[in-house]
């Protein structure tokens, strides 16, 4: 049985849309773009971030959220429009996986989209393409240890290579996600 059958389909709805949704804020966020090639390469960080995520062992819903998102591309243009609801759907989230979920695949979830957030933030200004010699786990706790280093000192932005903008939204994310 499919980890997503468990919640409703406009649940379904949210979580999935959210995997893409959140690069595709990220994406819209940036004030340094200077023309569409850095859309183009935020796009494809996003989808190599989101195959990257559907193959993981580590979270069975997050792998079939990320491979959901990848394979709803037709949807992509209708989430794109929505990024103005990106934190509130965060919010409500949050909320579908604390009554429907476990603990872990809240944490996990939150990870992804910090994770996702991140890499698209990265994605023009420097080439951060995904370690397969490093394996998901250490990639991703590299990127996490990198991001609460950010958070809490924002002059590490700077070493990460992401704008003001980014850096901004990525800790408005991180705290709607940290919050119980």
């Amino acid at each position: 049985m499919s980890e997503l059958q468990r919640f409703l389909p406009e649940d379904q709805d949210i979580l999935v849309g959210l995997m893409c949704r959140i690069g595709m804020w990220i994406s819209s966020i940036d004030d340094t773009d200077i023309n569409a090639a850095s859309e183009d390469k935020e796009e494809v960080k996003l989808r190599e971030v989101l195959q990257s995520l559907s193959t993981t062992k580590k979270s069975v819903l997050v792998a079939e959220l990320a491979s959901e998102a990848l394979r709803q591309k037709s949807n992509w243009p209708r989430w794109s429009t929505s990024a103005d609801t990106v934190l509130d759907d965060v919010v409500a989230a949050k909320d579908i996986l604390k009554s429907q979920g476990t603990h872990l695949e809240m944490v996990a979830f939150s990870k992804a989209l910090m994770l996702i957030g991140t890499v698209v933030a990265k994605a023009f200004r420097e080439d951060n393409d995904l370690k397969e010699d490093k394996g998901y786990l250490a990639w991703l706790t590299e990127k996490a240890n990198e991001l609460t280093l950010a958070v809490t000192d924002h002059e590490a932005y700077k070493d990460m290579n992401i704008s003001p903008a980014e850096s901004t939204a990525l800790t408005e994310l991180f705290m709607i996600l940290k919050d119980k």
